[in-house]
């Protein structure tokens, strides 16, 4: 007779230490993905993942989307019964000044019941859960009937071109399963009435506005004789910072308020500012959560001018990130850009386009799976749930036109507080006891959904 869930739950348990020393030797190394071609350099994360699940005879093949930009993909299947996908990246954003680290960013240090270094929490600690899943299964004897995949894949931070994007283009088969699980959502929400875990069905959009100004350059030292570029970028900035977005209590969240902060009253477009902070009251980070889901946000993330300290600059741009609700297209953001600039002579403004919205039905036989596997990796039995959305964009947008229904959830320890995780922060970390529930929920999932019960 095969293993219980029960024993599969002991193994994760047991395996703590392996676990927390597979996420520091993924954070020691430096996927750092600049944006550009040549960065990244996941493949050497794809190689040290296919050698550590080789160890225990799982197989892998990595795909290569440029010479030092690998995706590794390993399976374990039998029967053709269901499938699920096990989504996750390895590439991580840079470090702009290490001197703020308490911990080194690419030490990997354990510290605190946590693990610090860039991408400890997005998300090598999850690419680490994910594997360890397929490990236990695997060391178990675990019979399945259907296949499980795990794919941990390139270049996410920067649009995923060389990543899912590119595997979904020229591997489309080796990604497409009935179900999906990826990075997105799953931190607990706190209430009187005990813990609810929003399920993030789908995600905002994700564009960038490049404005450029032009002003008439000089000597530096006759600066009246000049149209400082820089100067002019000012009152663009202003705009920019001033921008008034189009409001909206439309996302399924706002139906569920009652039981994530006890408002009972309807949201309206009218009310949403007071409801914010009467949420906020109660929770300030699902209050901020709620004003990302209710509106397109912009933001100036970069700007550049110059070419020499002595002369006044001709040129200047400013680059935003946008996040645009699910009904906004790139053709409603370029109007609300130039609306931005209109009036400004030498400015002009481009929107590029990265990521287009798209979501998941909440109700699916999914959702049931999910759902419980996340009681048996808490141990909570009266947990709630709620629909979400990804406030951000992730790699999920890829496989769901394949036919996957995907969520993004990873749920996190219900004692842990994700405002600790940093991502993209200084002093970026991931609780440990996380790390477990993570695991312990992927081993959940896929034993509820693939394996054969006697």
């Amino acid at each position: 007779m095969g293993v219980d869930l029960a024993q599969l739950l002991k193994m994760v348990d047991d395996a703590r230490d392996e676990m927390i020393n597979l996420t520091q030797g993924l954070v020691r190394l430096e996927t750092v993905n600049f944006g550009t071609p040549e960065s990244g350099n996941e493949l050497i994360a794809a190689e040290f993942l296919r050698d550590k699940l080789a160890e225990d005879g799982i197989d892998s093949e990595i795909y290569k989307s440029r010479e030092n930009r690998g995706n590794v993909v390993a399976s374990l299947s039998h029967g053709d019964g269901p499938s699920l996908l096990l989504m996750s990246h390895t590439d991580v954003v840079p470090v702009e000044d290490a001197g703020q680290w308490t911990h080194p960013p690419f030490g990997g240090d354990l510290a605190e019941g946590r693990i610090w270094g860039r991408g400890s929490s997005d998300m090598k600690s999850t690419v680490a859960a994910h594997a360890m899943a397929l490990l236990i299964l695997k060391r178990a004897g675990v019979e399945l009937n259907g296949r499980l995949t795990f794919a941990s894949c390139a270049d996410e931070e920067a649009g995923g071109a060389y990543g899912f994007g590119w595997m979904a283009e020229n591997h489309p088969d080796v990604l497409r399963a009935d179900y999906a699980v990826n990075e997105g959502g799953g931190g607990p929400v706190r209430t009187e009435n005990g813990i609810i875990y929003p399920i993030s069905t789908g995600e905002k959009g994700r564009l960038e506005a490049h404005f450029k100004i032009v002003g008439r350059g000089f000597h530096a030292s006759q600066p009246w004789r000049a149209d400082n570029a820089i100067y002019k970028a000012e009152e663009v900035v202003r705009r920019i910072r001033t921008y008034a977005p189009e409001e909206s209590a439309d996302s399924e969240l706002f139906k569920h308020l009652d039981t994530l902060a006890g408002i009972s009253h309807p949201v309206t477009t009218e009310n949403l500012e007071q409801t914010l902070k009467e949420v906020e009251a109660v929770n300030p980070s699902l209050s901020s959560m709620l004003r990302a889901a209710s509106r397109m946000t912009i933001v100036a993330s970069m700007i550049n001018a110059g070419v020499k300290s002595n002369s006044v600059a001709e040129n200047c741009t400013i680059v935003c990130d946008i996040r645009s609700m699910p009904w906004q297209d790139k053709a409603y953001v370029q109007r609300q850009v130039e609306g931005i600039i209109e009036g400004l002579d030498g400015v002009t403004v481009e929107v590029i386009e990265t990521a287009i919205s798209n979501n998941s039905p909440y109700d699916s036989p999914f959702r049931g799976y999910v759902e419980q596997a996340t009681k048996d990796a808490t141990g909570i039995d009266d947990l709630r749930f709620v629909p979400g959305l990804t406030v951000g964009f992730t790699d999920s947008r890829f496989v769901r036109p394949l036919g996957n229904v995907t969520y993004g959830f990873i749920p996190s320890h219900p004692n842990d507080d994700p405002a600790k995780s940093g991502a993209h922060n200084i002093n970026e970390s991931t609780g440990v006891d996380s790390l477990v529930a993570a695991t312990r929920f992927t081993v959940a999932l896929a034993w509820h959904i693939l394996a054969k019960k006697s």
